[in-house]
This record gives structure tokens, sequence and C-alpha cells, in this order.
């Protein structure tokens, strides 16, 4: 009943008036608080006749050098100066975004190629400019976070396999690659041709892809009415590497992940022998976070993190 009273109190004023209150209370000089407010006299004296109405009670009366405020003026001042400064911040460019001291958990739901690719020089950024956050990731298994994004349990989500981006979302690709196949220096693949059929007589490794998600290279074999002889299948990124410098396997992946294997093993990188469209990573964000100062920050640092610079 409280909230409801004031409410019709306030209903029919017109706030604006409070700043002409101000300035006419700080100069005591209707000339003056004319030129401070930029306007007329007689547009000055209309809006005083309003505010005495508004207040019931004169504020402001003529003496010998000027106005003489009432000793409600004396009491409404404060009162008016604190609401107009809070009004200033409400309607201001808000805080400044102060990196070196913001302390907070930053959780990133995203697979494992993204984290092999980016995550290493992400972290090293984002501990340089804000050495209190607290990293966090979450390994997708399919599907699109709609929940976790929406509710604030992801800050962000970045996946090769997203598609079509649900309402009040946003998504942006962040790289791209191209697919190769590596195998082992040894790899008895090397001395054929290799052109398709010989890609398809020889034995594939493949890394496990989310459920509900089709690898790119049996998915343009599929169209082709073609497949290749998968002798492993395995769930992760880490062991591929060591498993194909001992074996007689191919692994299709995208580039940057062949070249990290190809850095710690005897392995040799080479084309694909058919067409291949390239692969997209994307982040998708909610549209509650778009303008905020902190996620503008973080999302152009999981999109470049060795080119970020502090927001001003």
């Amino acid at each position: 009943m409280h909230i409801m009273n004031i409410r019709g109190n306030v209903r029919n004023k017109d706030l604006n008036l409070l700043s002409i209150f101000l300035g006419i209370a700080e100069e005591l000089n209707l000339s003056r608080a004319s030129d401070r407010l930029g306007l007329s006299q007689p547009a000055l004296s209309h809006a005083l006749a309003r505010l005495r109405d508004q207040f019931g009670d004169p504020l402001f009366v003529r003496g010998q050098r000027g106005l003489v405020a009432t000793p409600r003026v004396s009491v409404l001042l404060p009162q008016i100066r604190a609401l107009l400064g809070h009004a200033e911040k409400l309607y201001g460019p808000g805080e400044s975004l102060d990196l070196a001291r913001l302390k907070r958990k930053v959780v990133i739901a995203s697979t494992a190629y993204f984290e092999t690719r980016m995550l290493a020089g992400f972290i090293q950024h984002v501990r340089a400019k804000a050495p209190g956050l607290e990293l966090e990731t979450y390994s997708l298994s399919g599907g699109f976070p709609k929940r976790e994004l929406e509710s604030g349990e992801f800050d962000l989500a970045v996946a090769a396999y997203f598609d079509e981006v649900p309402e009040n979302f946003r998504m942006k690709t962040i790289f791209s690659d191209r697919f190769v196949c590596v195998c082992s220096t040894a790899n008895p693949y090397l001395k054929t041709k290799r052109a398709t059929a010989d890609y398809l007589k020889a034995k594939h490794m493949q890394i496990e892809v989310p459920r509900g998600v089709f690898a790119p290279v049996d998915q343009y074999l599929k169209t082709r009415r073609k497949h290749r002889n998968i002798s492993l299948r395995i769930g992760n990124f880490l062991t591929p590497g060591s498993i194909l410098h001992e074996s007689d396997l191919l692994l299709s992946c995208p580039l940057s992940l062949a070249t990290a294997y190809k850095r710690m093993y005897a392995l040799a990188v080479s084309e694909l022998p058919f067409p291949l469209a390239g692969i997209d990573t994307k982040m998708a964000w909610h549209e509650k976070t778009q303008h905020d100062p902190f996620h503008v920050w973080l999302r152009e640092c999981v999109e470049r993190p060795d080119r970020r610079a502090v927001p001003n």
C-alpha cells in the first residue's frame, strides 16, 4: 500500500522540473539560472510556478539581492541533489571495467578441439590482463546449451557443430580450418598415389564426435556412396598422435590438430584426395550479455587471444 501511494504521488509530477529547482536554488537569481539552464526567463518563470504548485510552497521569494529560499528549500535541496545524482549514475555509461581487480569465474562450454587449438593462448592472455579470473571449461557432448547460457551457468559456448542459432542468442565464427590426412612417416599409404582409392583401402582412426554429429569426411563419402574402413574409434584428442606414430592408421582431422600431433611425433601431413569443405568453429552467447563490457572483452579474447587489448 505504501508503494502504491508513492507511485500515486509521482505519477502526475514532472521530474524534469527538479533540475530547474536545483539551478534556481544554487543561483538564487532568475537571470543567472536562465543562462545556466538554457531557458528563456518566461519559460523559467513558468517552470517555477509549476514547482510551487507541485510542492505547495513558494520556494523562492524576491529579496534585496535576488531570490530568498524558503525553509522548505533547505529540506528539499539535499534530497533533490541526491536524486539527480542517482539519475546521472543510472543513465551514465556504467562503471569502467577494471580487469586488474576483477574477481569472478568464467565458464566456457567447449569441445576438445577448441581446447587443443586455442585454450593455452587464451589462458595466457586472460591471466595477463585479469589475474583474478578463475577459468573453467565444460565439455560439450552434442546439442546447444541453451538453458545454461540463458541462466548464466555458462558464459560462452564454443563448438564446430553449432548450426542455427536459437532465438535470443548470438553466434559468430571465430576461426576456420581445413581437413588433412596425418599418419606415421613410415605408413605405406605415403608410397601410393594417395588417390581416393588408396585412401579408402587404408585403415583409419576416427576421433569420436558428439552424439548426433557426423564427421565431415564420412558425410562427404556418403554422398558419393563410398565408405572408409574405420579400424579404431577413439574418444579423446590426447592419444591419437602416439597411436598414429606406432601404427599404419590414417587420421583425417583439422590441419591445426594434425600440426599439433606432428610437433610431438614423427608424422606426415598430406592433403585429402578429394575436396572437402572446411570446418568453422563458432562461439555462441545469450543476448543478455551482448553489451556487457566484461563479456564483450571476453568474447574478443576468445576470438583472437593474442591481439586483444584492455578496453578503455
